[in-house]
């Protein structure tokens, strides 16, 4: 009995390791998480451009939108992609809205 706790609470431990860094809330969730840094140097704030896009659930039945990385960038004219960060809004299983915002040049 002793031995299959400890072996439960092992696999436990690392099945929580493994979880994703992604923010989910069951009743609510609003977080931004980044994604990725591509390791390209911003030589001058002034010339950072910001561009976003967007996919939205309802009832996760139907979902609507356009959440690439490549949509983002061409919207805002980002040829040298920085980093990239995910924001999630949620409520419940009602609505959910998934923002892409690319960073870059």
């Amino acid at each position: 009995m002793k031995k299959t706790f400890t072996l439960l609470s092992i696999l436990i431990i690392f099945s929580l390791i493994q979880i994703p860094a992604r923010a989910i809330g069951l009743f609510y969730t609003n977080a931004t998480y980044p994604v990725t840094a591509t390791g390209n140097e911003i030589t001058d704030f002034s010339t950072l451009k910001k561009g976003t896009s967007k996919t939205t659930n309802i009832l996760f039945l139907f979902e609507t939108g356009d959440a690439s990385i490549n949509k983002a960038a061409k919207e805002a004219g980002i040829t040298k992609i920085t980093h990239i960060d995910v924001n999630e809004k949620s409520v419940f299983i009602f609505w959910r809205r998934l923002t892409v915002t690319v960073w870059g040049e």
